[in-house]
């Protein structure tokens, strides 16, 4: 008996990490196909960033209502239904049509993958002996990781062997066994009393999200100019407080507002979305520079990047397990300074900057991603009482995503405008594009191939200078991340009641 309760909840924790690892790919390999799927849709800059961005800022804007759901409705029922969805969505996101379609899909697929992400936790807490909880829940963490470390090699060599869509087509087989698996190894869930949900903190968070988003997406339009995009970010962080005024006067919040009241809660979980924007400004850059300034594929593209991955699949359990015993917050600080060098130094790559120079620059992030990941996000959740842990999870999870959506935003932003100060449009293959056109001719030929060859050197030059920019921004997000980990105090772990807290 005791075996097969061993078995299910072996098996429980198997299928939750399969769908955070699912969940977690899709954000990451996208963006290898980014270029990509401009091309085949003529998109814009501006247009073909929404096919990351929206999938991030649905999963940000619906989390914590989906956590408050779940309580609700019971955590098996949202879980199998976000499996269920994400594999639905991931057949249509593949079929779409046209850009816009694409960017609506992948609202959906963000949508079934926060109900999944918002209900994970409860479910594995729920399957598993109290003795090895840490142990279990430390398996989405490696999912998450994993996802990280595959995400862009695997999806470069998906979009090279066989199309940008084979990154959605192949969640189809793994969604079905995954939804029937969840289905059946899931303990039923318990009847629930009665409870009330909060439809206006809900509204507002996702209102204030979706309005500065828009605004960063507008300024990537290069309407920096418009007094539209200003209203929106103004906006959008009234809207944010507006809704923590309102939570903390809620009789049923989606959140938790007295949280933040602890120092080391509220710095860890700011830290954290700091070095998410910081990580995703270079996530969306590095493709287009290793695509379209260095003309490598896809597939080569994402090897480029596996060092990053590597060094943080080693580094962080290391960093982890060390930060129990010392300080985590010299660990935290010494990763976010070891991201900025990283990101500095990549500030400076150009057309000619040397392989292996890109792969050792590539490995010190990931060190540095290492460092920091794991004794942040051990802090943040050490501080939470014991019963308000899932509270905690969601929030730093919903920080987590707004990072990333941030990140991929500010990075667009701030790509397309540099290389607009420079009279240039930003896509992928317009340097090679314009290099392709140098023929070895004579006379009126070779004057018009010197032209093309001229046209290409000043959109490289260009695209280095928008680098240098959008990297200097990424490392002062990481050295703000770093000093905030130092500030926020020493953590300590709270089995505090909510009563104490």
């Amino acid at each position: 008996m005791a075996g097969q309760k061993r078995d299910r909840s072996l098996a429980v924790v198997v299928i939750v990490a399969l769908g955070t690892f699912m969940s977690s790919f899709d954000a990451n390999a996208v963006n290898m196909a980014l270029p990509l799927i401009q091309r085949t849709y003529g998109a814009t800059i501006a247009t073909v960033e929404w096919v990351a961005v929206a999938y991030l800022l649905a999963v940000s804007a619906t989390l914590l209502t989906f956590g408050r759901l779940a309580d609700m409705w019971g955590h098996k029922r949202v879980y199998v239904a976000g499996f269920a969805g994400f594999t639905v969505s991931s057949l249509l996101s593949a079929l779409s049509p046209t850009i816009g379609a694409l960017v609506a899909f992948r609202v959906l697929q963000g949508v079934c993958a926060s109900l999944m992400m918002a209900s994970a936790n409860a479910v594995i807490l729920s399957a598993v002996p109290a003795s090895q909880r840490g142990k279990a829940l430390g398996s989405t963490a490696i999912a998450v990781a994993l996802a990280t470390c595959a995400g862009p090699a695997l999806g470069g060599l998906l979009a090279m062997r066989f199309g940008w869509k084979s990154i959605f087509l192949v969640n189809i087989p793994i969604g079905i066994v995954g939804t029937l698996f969840a289905a059946l190894t899931i303990r039923k869930d318990e009847e629930r009393t009665a409870q009330r949900f909060d439809p206006l903190g809900s509204l507002l968070v996702a209102t204030a999200l979706c309005a500065m988003l828009l605004s960063l997406d507008l300024l990537s339009a290069g309407m920096a100019m418009s007094p539209l995009v200003w209203a929106l970010l103004a906006g959008g962080i009234a809207l944010v407080a507006l809704f923590f005024v309102f939570e903390r006067r809620s009789r049923h919040p989606i959140l938790s507002v007295r949280l933040f009241t602890n120092r080391v809660f509220a710095a860890g979980n700011v830290a954290a979305t700091l070095f998410y924007v910081s990580l995703f400004v270079m996530v969306f850059l590095a493709p287009y520079f290793l695509q379209g300034l260095r003309g490598l594929s896809p597939s080569m593209s994402g090897v480029m990047m596996l060092p990053m991955s590597v060094a943080l699949m080693i580094v962080a359990p290391i960093s982890g397990a060390l930060s129990d015993r010392f300080d985590s917050r010299w660990f935290a600080f010494a990763g976010m300074i070891v991201v900025a060098v990283g990101e500095t130094l990549m500030g400076s790559f150009t057309a000619t900057t040397p392989a292996g120079l890109i792969l050792c620059t590539f490995a010190v992030i990931g060190v540095g991603m290492g460092l920091f990941q794991t004794p942040n996000n051990s802090a943040v959740m050490g501080s939470v009482p014991t019963e308000l842990r899932g509270v905690g999870g969601a929030t730093l999870a919903t920080m987590r995503n707004v990072g990333m959506a941030l990140g991929e935003a500010i990075s667009a932003a701030l790509l397309a405008s540099c290389m607009a100060t420079r009279g240039f449009r930003l896509a992928l293959g317009a340097g090679a594009d314009v290099g392709a056109g140098v023929a070895a001719g004579t006379g009126a030929g070779a004057a018009a191939g010197a032209s093309v060859v001229a046209g290409a050197a000043a959109w490289g030059t260009a695209f280095s200078y928008a680098i240098h920019v959008t990297c200097g921004i990424a490392a002062a997000a990481a050295l703000a991340a770093g000093l905030l980990s130092l500030a926020r105090g020493r953590a300590e772990t709270s089995n505090r009641s909510s009563a104490s807290a």
